[in-house]
């Protein structure tokens, strides 16, 4: 379901490994990344969609979870078009950065 990468100094890099998040994998999606930040210490962290295709509003809804959680230090790498179109339409990404790729993402916060 997620992938974890440890860059060091408190920033992760946590690959979503389904192409689609409907509403009923939500609770278990945000528990398990929920679970990573405690875990793990994390303070930054990048969430690689380049593997998801599809996303519901509910999955959307745990950006905005971790961006809270995290105190806006999080960013969101690979979008795809339809993703990105959606978090445009939702005004998510005024909330929440995206970029292109995950070193783009890992950079932002040098």
């Amino acid at each position: 379901m997620i992938q974890l990468e440890e860059r060091g100094s408190g920033l992760c890099v946590i690959k979503i490994i389904m192409q689609e998040v409907h509403t009923l994998d939500v609770p278990e999606l945000k528990e398990k990344i929920q679970h990573a930040i405690v875990e793990k210490g994390i303070k930054k962290l990048v969430l690689d969609l380049s593997d998801v295709k599809i996303i519901t509003s509910t999955g959307i809804g745990i950006f905005l979870n971790i961006n809270q959680l995290l105190k806006a230090q999080f960013k969101v790498a690979s979008p795809n078009e339809e993703i990105r179109k959606v978090l445009d339409l939702t005004k998510v990404s005024t909330v929440i950065k995206l970029y292109n790729s995950v070193d783009e993402a890992v950079k932002s916060f040098s």
